[in-house]
């Protein structure tokens, strides 16, 4: 295994650009993960870690190499596709010793090396069977195991489990991680699925339009997200955004919502941020920091406007002066249409300014 480094890199197509400098560091052993939305550049950015994109500028190092301008044969990566890319004509077994086939490897060397890579991706059942004999879950373990025998110092991952249902999905993920656990190998991978990349990474990096919008562990993208972007992108069921302005009393920094003809004014714990006047503001509450509560002095009142059953939880839309916010309750204690009392966990709450979308506390 080995350290990535990528600096300063920028890649354009004519007038487009893809790539705007962006830097990334996976360290040994790191499981980095590409998030954002399609067309962001993070699948342009694995091609050129892989050899297979020229940059236009920048640098690529993985260990102690430069390998920017080397072909993707001599920066010894491997890549798992989103479209499985074995050979229809080969065995499994044929399949995963291949890479080992083309280096000179004599048989005996490749036979005990499938062996150890078919326990591990525990599919010593299929060796002898063909692609097209395969589940599209057995499929992509092939071609993971494909990678795995090469012993790289790199594994990449473009997108690996979209085509496969929820449940072989989830079950393949699950996989995926136990793998990285074992090997401890540096692996990048892409995706646009929020759930992969906060269950399978130790560095997540957001991307949109070409640009890193915030680097970190998933712990510190989902609870301190930099800008409106990542606390959108970031979380199931979404973040509630609430309109309203912050101002500055005697009292301290409150947040004021107004809807409906009715007035809400929310005391915040200090921040580092203080307004000069009071200014369009807009609050960011994560679906478990409102609460329904029977209390008889809620911080405010709301009306129930949908109850989506998901089995031990509902999510529950919420019309709060005319803002909607969505948040997960235990099971039946809300009902359509009803009015309740809530509760917001206010040293959870994030400020955002409206305008330019960066954090402001």
């Amino acid at each position: 295994m080995a350290q990535l480094s990528v600096r300063n890199v920028t890649k354009s197509y004519g007038a487009v650009n893809v790539l705007n400098q962006v830097s990334v560091e996976a360290e040994e052993g790191a499981f980095v993960v590409l998030l954002g939305p399609s067309g962001c550049g993070k699948s342009t950015l694995l091609h050129a870690i892989a050899g297979l994109h020229e940059i236009d500028s920048g640098e690529i190092r993985i260990g102690d190499r430069d390998v920017s301008g080397l072909p993707a044969r001599e920066r010894d990566v491997a890549m798992v596709f989103q479209s499985y890319a074995l050979y229809p004509t080969m065995s499994v077994r044929e399949n995963i010793g291949f890479p080992l086939k083309m280096r000179g490897l004599d048989k005996a060397a490749i036979a005990e090396n499938v062996d150890k890579v078919a326990a591990i991706l525990k599919i010593e059942p299929l060796l002898e069977r063909r692609p097209r004999e395969l589940s599209g879950g057995q499929r992509q373990r092939v071609a993971i195991g494909r990678a795995l025998v090469r012993d790289p110092k790199l594994f990449l991952f473009d997108e690996p489990l979209s085509n496969l249902d929820a449940a072989l999905r989830g079950d393949l993920r699950a996989e995926i991680k136990r793998l990285h656990q074992r090997i401890k190998c540096t692996m990048v991978y892409v995706t646009h699925d929020q759930i992969e990349a906060m269950t399978l990474a130790t560095k997540i990096v957001i991307m949109n339009r070409g640009d890193v919008q915030q680097v970190g562990t998933p712990h510190e993208i989902y609870h301190n997200p930099v800008n409106l972007f990542v606390a959108r992108f970031i979380g199931s069921p979404p973040i509630t955004l609430l309109q309203g302005k912050a101002q500055l009393g005697a009292a301290g920094l409150s947040f004021v919502i107004m809807g409906g003809g009715s007035r809400a004014e929310l005391s915040l714990p200090d921040r580092s941020w203080k307004p000069d006047d009071a200014g369009e503001t807009v609050m960011g509450l994560r679906p478990e920091n409102i609460r329904i509560t029977q209390s008889a002095q809620p911080v405010t009142t709301a009306i129930v406007d949908l109850v989506e059953p998901t089995g031990p939880e509902d999510i529950v839309t919420l019309n709060i002066m005319g803002q909607r916010a969505v948040i997960r309750t235990p099971a039946g204690i809300a009902a359509q249409g009803a009015q309740v009392g809530i509760e917001i966990d206010l040293d959870r709450a994030m400020l955002f300014d409206p305008a330019s979308g960066a954090r402001l506390a």
